[in-house]
């Protein structure tokens, strides 16, 4: 009903079968599609990688964030580990592990329920969203991003291919 201090009309004093319908509109339909792409994907030959990217606000109660790219990840942390280990070339961006948030605030459902449950690597990425106002901003986050991405995922790549 409430995010930090806004109320957010649409869900004030919702009830049961209202939330009810939007798990069945809203929700039921994306988490059965996420399935079906995710599975079609590992049945090509090699496992996806489950890749989710949010933003958040520069402040949260009245108080400042200083991290600018969270790097979220649940119990399996290698495509995580692999991304923070590059976080260095990225000059002057603080991107930091599980934060603004983590598993204990609840974020990692999407996660959990087809990451983990699949053995996939996966992550989470939260960028702060006063860093992506513009389509320039937007395509140097980007690139920051892939920065990280790409040799994180070549690394998992060969990483299970030497394991195989």
């Amino acid at each position: 009903e409430r995010s930090e201090v806004i109320d957010v009309p649409g869900n004030v004093g919702l009830g049961d079968e209202d939330r009810a319908e939007r798990v069945h509109c809203v929700y039921d339909p994306f988490t059965t599609a996420l399935g079906n792409l995710l599975t079609r994907q590992a049945q090509r030959g090699t496992p996806p990688a489950l890749i989710t990217v949010h933003s958040f606000t520069p402040l949260w109660f009245g108080e400042h964030r200083s991290v600018e790219i969270g790097i979220l990840h649940d119990d399996d942390s290698r495509l995580a580990d692999e991304m923070l280990a590059r976080a260095e070339s990225i000059p002057g961006r603080k991107i930091n592990r599980n934060d603004p948030y983590g598993p204990a605030d609840g974020v990692t459902h999407t996660l959990r329920l087809h990451g983990l449950a699949n053995n996939l690597a996966n992550v989470m990425i939260e960028v702060r969203n006063d860093l992506i106002e513009t389509p320039a901003e937007q395509d140097t986050i980007a690139e920051e991003l892939l920065t990280l991405l790409r040799p994180a995922l070549a690394r998992l790549t060969q990483a299970e291919v030497g394991d195989a």
